[in-house]
Parts: structure tokens; sequence; C-alpha cells
């Protein structure tokens, strides 16, 4: 059960991985590092404003609808997504205008199409497929529309050479993934009504879980645009190249993380250590090979897939592994140990303290030292998360004498709704 679970939420998502190396060589190659940069940092703003437009639902979503009622779970994807549609356009406005502004001049409007494709993946449903235990239909509504945009602008781009094409197509793949499961689970009728009491809830209940996820974004996801407002081109480019591997990581992580999330907390306090250590042990794993895999592959690799001329050096590679570890061992101390036992607001603190020391490290470092200096500014962040993490989660088991699951989910916005 254990080996199917992991296989289901992590395989099938890393399809989806896969997939943009079927265009990502031959962005680096065609448009050159202009386009490369200006894609890269429009991805990188999107993404960031993607988790203000997800209102913590990624990380309070996947267990709160595991222990839900099934009768109701139609309802509370509805609210959440009436509840992130108002958020998404503001969001969608200003990722697109911070990336036209650090992009380079002739690929502004790429940039901002980018994030404004990559801004609504915070409307994504992917938070209730987890919640269900469906790793089927993550493949279904999540994966294949991405992998048919991203197979079609890979097309297109060889034979026009027009970058906007992706981002433009990304758009589409991601407003049809969202209403085709929005219909298939709550109906058109369900999603006309509005319950304006409980879009208020939301905003309320979820306060922790977003300041969390936005400060985590701060210095993970926005790294690609403050490294290229803070390096020269050249170096903004090279540490892209390192992202792209970096981000082949940290979704794996977060795909294994979606596929014990649920997992640890359903059989209640009587497995719950049992399953907290076996997923700290399989996400360390994960890290370590992730550290070694960039320590002895990751110039070489970056160089076949993406060229010579965005190529990254030793020093980016080593920096990124510890970032991939890092983010590795957080996942489990803190998105399923620390939200499983209830301590959101712990969990939000300890990615604080990340933010605060690896914001600053990010821009000092990558201004002095280049894409190596991001990669090490990033790795600086995630350690102090994880060290922060590792001291609550042995606090709280110290004062209870043991690993004890929440009883239920704080700010369930289904209690007042």
């Amino acid at each position: 059960m254990f080996a199917k679970r992991i296989l289901g939420f992590a395989g099938l998502p890393f399809l989806s991985l896969i997939t943009p190396f079927l265009f990502l060589p031959i962005l680096a190659r065609v448009a050159g590092a202009d386009a490369w940069l200006a894609i890269a940092v429009g991805q990188s703003s999107g993404g960031f404003f993607a988790l203000i437009v997800a209102l913590g639902f990624n990380t309070v979503g996947p267990p709160l609808i595991a222990l839900a009622e099934p009768s109701i779970r139609p309802r509370l994807l509805v609210t959440s997504i009436h509840a992130r549609a108002l958020v998404w356009l503001p969001s969608a406005i200003v990722a697109a205008v911070i990336a036209s502004v650090v992009s380079p001049s002739d690929y502004r409007v790429d940039a901002a199409v980018m994030a404004i494709a990559m801004s609504l993946t915070g409307l994504s449903s992917a938070w209730f497929m987890i919640g269900l235990g469906r790793a089927s239909l993550i493949a279904i509504y999540e994966i294949s529309p991405r992998i048919v945009a991203t197979v079609i602008a890979a097309i297109v781009v060889l034979n026009a050479g027009d970058v906007l094409w992706y981002p433009a197509l990304l758009v589409v793949a991601s407003l049809v993934s969202v209403s085709l499961f929005a219909l298939r689970t709550a109906g058109f009728t369900e999603l006309k009504r509005r319950d304006r009491h409980a879009i208020r809830e939301v905003f309320r209940a979820n306060r922790s879980a977003v300041t969390t996820e936005v400060a985590g974004g701060a210095y993970n996801s926005l790294a690609v645009t403050f490294v290229g407002a803070a390096a020269t081109t050249a170096q903004a480019a090279a540490y892209v190249s390192g992202d792209k591997l970096y981000r082949i990581g940290q979704y794996s992580v977060s795909a294994l993380g979606n596929a014990l999330q649920g997992w640890v907390v359903e059989a209640g306090d009587t497995e719950f250590a049992h399953r907290i250590r076996r997923s700290l042990l399989v996400h360390g794993a994960l890290g370590f090979a992730g550290l070694t895999m960039f320590a002895v592959l990751g110039p070489w690799l970056s160089e076949i897939l993406f060229g010579a001329e965005v190529a990254i050096d030793r020093a980016t590679a080593l920096g990124l592994g510890v970032a991939t570890l890092g983010i590795a061992l957080g996942t489990s101390l803190g998105r399923i140990t620390l939200v499983g036992m209830g301590a959101r607001r712990q969990f939000m603190v300890s990615v604080l303290l990340a933010a605060a020391v690896g914001v600053p490290a990010i821009l000092a470092l990558s201004a002095t030292y280049g894409a190596a200096g991001g990669a090490w500014g990033l790795a600086i962040g995630e350690t102090v998360s994880v060290c922060t993490q590792a001291l609550f989660v042995w606090r709280i088991r110290a004062k209870a004498g043991a690993f004890i699951v929440a009883k239920t989910q704080p700010d369930d916005p289904a209690r007042k709704s």
C-alpha cells in the first residue's frame, strides 16, 4: 500500500516534470539567453503569486479533504475556487508587471504572459485530488493538458521561433484543467452558487497557511527573479539552467509529499508516529539522492540539456544540491509532521525565519558571486527552515510525550460554513 501510494502520487506527476524538457532545450538553443531568462523570470514571478492565489490550500487542503465527509467535499472545492478567483486577477497583473520590468526588453511580453500562465496554477485543484487519494485524477486533469500544451509549443517554436506560444498555450491548459474538474466534481449549478460567508471564512481560516506558503516562495519561487535583478544577464541565465534542474528535485519532493500528507494522518494516533518516521526516511533518501546527482552530474547535465552558454558551474550545482536536501527534509518535518500535529503556527514561523535569512542572502550573494551566490543563498534559506522545524518537532514531542495527530484540523472552513 505504501509503495503503491508513492508510485501513484509521485510517479504520475513526475511525467509532468519531464515534459517541459521537451521544450526547454529548444528554448535555450533556438531563442537565445534573453528569451531563456525572460521565460524563467515569468515563471518565477507568476509562481510566487500563484502561492498567494492558492490561499494555503496546498498545505491545508489535502488533510481537510481526507477527513471531510464526502457530501461536503464538492462545496469545499467550489468555495475554494470562488475565494481564489477573487485573488487571481490582481495577483496576475502584479506578477506580469514585475516579470516585464525584470526581463530583457525584447521579451517583456513573453515574460508577462508566462507570469499570467504560472499565476493560474494557484487555481489548481490538485490538493483536492490528493485529499481524495486519487492520483489518476491528477494525471487526467492536471498533467495531460500541460503535456499537450508543451508538446504543441515545442513544435511551433521549432518551426516559427515565436516563444510566446508556450505561455499562451499554458494559459489555455490551466483554464481547461480547472474548469473540467470543477464541473466534474460539483456541476455547473453548484459552481454558480456563491456563499459569501464561507468565502470570508476561507480568508480568515487560512491566514497562517497563506503566510507560510508566501514566505517560502519569497526565497524559493522568487529566487530567479532576485538573481535576475542582482546579477548580470549571463550569470542569471546560468542560474536559470540550474534552477530548471533544481525544480525536478523540488517537484519530485512535492510529489512525494503529496503521496504521504494525507496518509500520515488518516489512521490517527495509532500509526502517526510510525508513518512520520517512514516519511522522514524516504524524504531524506530522496534529498540525499538529489544532492549527489547535483554534485556529480549537475554541470554536465545542464550543458547537455541547455547548452554551454548557460551551463552551471560546480559551486552552483553544490549549492542547489544542498537546497534540494533541505527542501526534502523540510517537507517531511514541516508540511507533513508539523501540519499533521496541528502546529501550523510553528510551521509558519520556521518559513518566515527562512525567508528573513534567505532573501537577503540570495540578493547579496548573487550580486557578488552570480549564479553560485544565488544557489548558496537558496541553500541557506532552506537550511534555516529545516533546523527550525526540527527544533519545533522535538519540543512538541517532548512536551506531549508522543507524536499525536491533530484531532481536528484548525482553520477548517467547513466548520462555520
